[in-house]
């Protein structure tokens, strides 16, 4: 099987819409099946920003509750190697304040992670033809460093997912 590299908005829109624990408890065993089977991570920065509100949801409580599953990864120097140049591509293409907000979040670590250990990111955010005239969007950014992308949708079936 291959491995992922997970986005925090592939929690939070699957917590949010369609995979909410209450209708769809077998998506939240099947990433607990993928951890365990060590196909997927995140990075420590999407823990982060999953757990930086006070929230008292059951998406917090379950990222908190896998916080040293081996689900979230603190960054290699590899990796951090990676992400400067990652920063530095970001901002000589892109105006400053959407450079500035793009790293900010953990989206460069994501693709930074999957680079280095060639790993696919998994991410609701879609491809923008003029990346210019947008904020910067990962599948952007993975075009350009050499790192294949899919949606959760495509995730879910490339790891054979089934929910009964």
């Amino acid at each position: 099987m291959s491995s992922y590299c997970l986005d925090s908005n592939v929690y939070i829109q699957s917590h949010r819409l369609e995979y909410a624990y209450d209708i769809v408890p077998g998506f939240w065993n099947w990433l607990d099946h993928l951890v365990a089977e060590q196909c997927i991570i995140s990075p420590s920065f999407v823990y982060h920003e999953l757990t930086e509100k006070d929230s008292d949801d059951y998406l917090s409580h379950w990222v908190k509750a896998r916080k040293s599953s081996g689900l979230f990864l603190d960054p290699t120097s590899d990796i951090q190697i990676k992400f400067s140049e990652i920063a530095d591509y970001v901002s000589q293409t892109y105006d400053a304040k959407n450079s500035e907000i793009f790293l900010q979040k953990a989206d460069a670590w994501v693709i930074s992670y999957a680079a280095v250990m060639n790993y696919t990111v998994v991410t609701q955010e879609t491809f923008a033809p003029d990346p210019r005239a947008r904020k910067v969007k990962i599948p952007n950014i993975c075009r350009v460093f050499g790192v294949n992308y899919i949606n959760t949708y495509a995730f879910l079936r490339e790891t054979g997912a089934k929910f009964s």
